[in-house]
């Protein structure tokens, strides 16, 4: 199974593991190859611009710790293509947030589960996992 993390997953994985649902854990423990998209990196350093998250704390030098972490975990980074680009174009709007449009697009052109709590995504026929 191709499996991606969506931003949240993603630093609770790296920083609070005990926020992850026990299916998300578990897959995300079995799964030999993670993707993040570098979509998710952008998004973080935004909502950090903006105060951080809500309920979460981020360290303030996460492009280090985060990408240190990634690096040892072995995740492959996904960048962002034309044809996920073209793929944005033609979704619904079930979701108006642009990073999840852009994760959704990544994940169907690549066929990618993806560990994450946001439901929106299974209106896009994405396999969430949470």
């Amino acid at each position: 199974m191709m499996v991606m993390l969506d931003t949240n997953a993603l630093l609770w994985a790296a920083y609070a593991p005990g926020k992850l649902s026990a299916p998300a854990e578990q897959t995300y423990f079995e799964t030999q190859k993670i993707h993040v998209s570098m979509v998710s990196l952008w998004e973080i350093g935004l909502k950090m611009s903006r105060g951080g998250f809500h309920g979460f704390k981020v360290p303030v030098d996460w492009e280090n710790s985060l990408w240190s972490w990634m690096t040892e975990q072995g995740f492959e980074i996904i960048g962002v293509e034309l044809a996920d680009c073209r793929k944005i174009q033609d979704l619904p709007f079930h979701h108006n947030d642009p990073f999840d449009r852009m994760l959704i697009a990544q994940a169907l052109r690549g066929k990618f589960s993806v560990i994450g709590i946001d439901e929106n995504f299974d209106a896009y026929g994405v396999r969430r996992i949470w």
